[in-house]
Formats: C-alpha cells, sequence, structure tokens
C-alpha cells in the first residue's frame, strides 16, 4: 500500500483530460506556482474534478469502478448540469482513474462528494492556480497549470 505521502506526491502530479462535447480534449497539467494558462471561456471557475474510482485508494475492477462512477454522476447531476467526462493520468504509469470534471458547486459540497465516495483528494481548477484539496484531513496543495488541446480519438 502507497503511503500518505507518496500518494499525495502522486496526486499533485496528476495530468488531467477533460472531454467537453464537441470541443478538443483539454489537458490540464500541473505547472510553477504562479504559471497558468489561458482559462477556456468556456468554463465558469471553480472546475472541480471528482472520481469515485478505487475508493481509499483500494484498487477495485473496472466494472465495479464505472458502477461507483455512475453513482457520483447521477448525484452531480441533481446539483449541477455543468459535468464533463475527466480522466485523471499518472505521468510516471499507464495509471488512470475515470471521473468528472464539474462547474457550479462550492469547495465544501466538492470535497464532501468526494469524501461520500471514498477519495482522498479531489482537484480544484481556477484561473489563477490548480489545487488538490485533501477529502480526509486539512492538507493542500497549490501549483500553476498549464492547458493543451488535442483532438479526441
Amino acid at each position: 500500500m502507497n503511503s500518505p505521502d507518496s500518494l499525495w506526491i502522486s496526486y499533485a502530479k496528476t495530468i488531467i483530460h477533460v472531454m467537453p462535447p464537441g470541443e478538443p480534449v483539454l489537458r490540464i497539467s500541473p505547472a510553477p506556482l504562479g504559471e497558468v494558462g489561458e482559462w477556456p471561456p468556456m468554463f465558469k471557475a471553480p472546475i472541480f474534478v471528482i472520481t469515485a474510482w478505487n475508493p481509499a485508494s483500494e484498487r477495485l475492477r473496472e466494472s465495479a469502478n464505472r458502477e461507483r462512477q455512475e453513482a457520483l454522476d447521477a448525484e452531480l447531476r441533481q446539483l449541477t448540469l455543468e459535468l464533463w467526462p475527466a480522466v485523471g493520468l499518472d505521468p510516471d504509469s499507464s495509471y488512470r482513474e475515470e471521473g468528472v470534471a464539474v462547474s457550479g458547486l462550492t469547495k465544501e459540497q466538492a470535497i464532501t462528494l468526494g469524501a461520500r465516495h471514498g477519495q482522498n483528494a479531489i482537484f480544484a481548477w481556477t484561473p489563477t492556480a490548480w489545487r488538490t484539496l485533501s477529502c480526509i484531513d486539512e492538507r493542500r496543495h497549490e501549483a500553476g497549470w498549464r492547458l493543451g488541446r488535442k483532438i479526441a480519438t
């Protein structure tokens, strides 16, 4: 099992792909604090990235993870219509988790949802920062961000 510190380091390096319908895939990468890209005009900040995959870092079967994610997505649709498929990628391996990028929530709502779905942390993206927010304690990490676009395949 990974230690909390090694998990936190992994979260801070995570790359997120957000897939808005009819748009290129957005690739959000952490960058040095203070470095930010051009904010996409289609998004209202803040954007939270939340998953229901692998609760408490316990690796589940893909089918179980997809069922968990469907439950989170259904819950989010009760709160907001502004959500887009997202995938978190570990840049050092092939590890990935599917999730959702969502607008229209408060930070407290997003953290509560992450905690309710067994997550250690969620991500918050704003025009000025990329943050990792713990769902189990007060731990936070702030960085800048870079934005890339690619055509979905």
